[in-house]
């Protein structure tokens, strides 16, 4: 096995286990995002940074608005990409997403509020 390949292996079983790195979170998808249509609500394994709007993280989130926020997830569990501008709902909250990169093997999210405030 190569160094590479041990990478990989150390995001699945490490850094995308709910055990030591990642939380559990919800993501909603509609069939028709207009008219909040077939929604569907997904626990999945993921990392989320989340920041305040004057760019400080937030020491805590629970009970708490976060505004930005950057979701790290295996693009399998996600089971599709988002694309800029696209809105993306986490935990129950509308984000827009800003940007979209795979870095070795990790969908990385860039989210922003629109909008909201404290």
């Amino acid at each position: 096995m190569n160094l590479q390949e041990q990478m990989a292996m150390d995001v699945q079983l490490t850094f995308m286990n709910s055990n030591e790195f990642a939380e559990i979170h919800t993501v909603t998808t509609y069939t028709d995002e207009k008219t909040k249509d077939g929604q569907k609500d997904r626990k999945l394994e993921m990392i989320v940074e989340k920041f305040t709007l004057d760019g400080r993280p937030i020491q805590s989130a629970d009970g708490v608005s976060a505004h930005n926020a950057i979701v790290h997830i295996d693009p399998k569990v996600l089971v599709y990409t988002p694309r800029v501008d696209q809105n993306f709902y986490l935990d129950f909250m509308q984000y827009r997403v800003m940007g979209v990169s795979n870095d070795t093997g990790i969908l990385k999210i860039v989210l922003q509020a629109n909008g909201k405030r404290p």
